[in-house]
């Protein structure tokens, strides 16, 4: 983005020029994000996600009581959207450069070594660019938490057909670990083809070692029946510990005794 100055006029009364800050008047702010990645034929980032270590343990975006409760904690979103996305969230801090909000979530998500890229709603009987901007959204908050915060970031692979697939998982194709969300999931027929479906697409076209699986069963025997593709190719499927996978396998626990 070009440089444009203004005249201004010293205390002395001479004159000088002085910088606009260009992106704040175009409401722009996020450019400086942009500007730090490189963007593919999608005009998508391009990520990088190849860790040695991986989490042991998701805290939801509402518990930040449990973002440090293991050194190998990630923070991930599987929540309602207005929960994570409303109007004071981080994408419109983000967005138009709330530096009081961004100082607040500064602090909020300090030092925390994963994150779970957001899983933003999206739909397939939606208008397309609704679906589009969500997209966009969760690209400029990953990019977020790379350069202010320092974390992992793990690309999440969002409930859509799969034909959607390609534009949605675009630019991770360096990517060896990506994370699924099981939750509401596994109840209904159609849920889990759906699931098996999409872990089919990602193991063929992405050279993943890991698959991470954010999973509320009480049983992990479960969910891990809609990544038997994934498992029988090689890739290795975690279900990483999470309260409401500990509250309800702490239940059964209880029934059975």
């Amino acid at each position: 983005m070009r440089k444009i100055t203004k005249k201004a006029v010293n205390p002395d009364g001479s004159n000088s020029r002085i910088s606009l800050d260009i992106a704040d008047k175009l409401n722009y702010s996020i450019a400086h994000l942009l500007n730090q990645s490189f963007l593919n034929d999608d005009e998508l980032p391009i990520h990088h996600c190849d860790p040695s270590v991986y989490p042991d343990f998701m805290a939801l975006n509402s518990e930040p009581a449990k973002y440090h409760l293991t050194s190998l904690t990630a923070v991930c979103f599987y929540s309602y959207d207005k929960e994570i996305d409303g109007m004071n969230g981080l994408y419109n801090a983000i967005y138009y450069n709330n530096k009081r909000l961004l100082e607040k979530f500064k602090k909020r998500y300090e030092n925390i070594s994963f994150v779970i890229a957001p899983d933003f709603s999206m739909f397939d009987d939606i208008w397309h660019y609704e679906n589009e901007y969500r997209l966009f959204k969760i690209r400029v908050i990953m990019l977020w938490f790379i350069f202010e915060i320092g974390a992992v970031v793990i690309p999440n692979v969002p409930y859509l057909e799969t034909e959607k697939l390609p534009l949605y998982l675009s630019g991770f194709e360096n990517c060896s670990v990506m994370c699924f969300s099981t939750k509401g999931h596994v109840r209904y027929a159609e849920s889990r083809k759906r699931i098996r479906e999409d872990v089919k697409y990602v193991v063929d076209n992405f050279p993943l070692k890991v698959i991470l699986v954010y999973s509320v069963c009480g049983k992990d025997s479960t969910s891990l029946e809609l990544f038997e593709y994934a498992i029988k190719n090689g890739v290795e499927v975690r279900i990483i510990d999470n309260t409401m996978r500990r509250r309800n396998q702490h239940f059964l626990k209880e029934v059975a005794a």
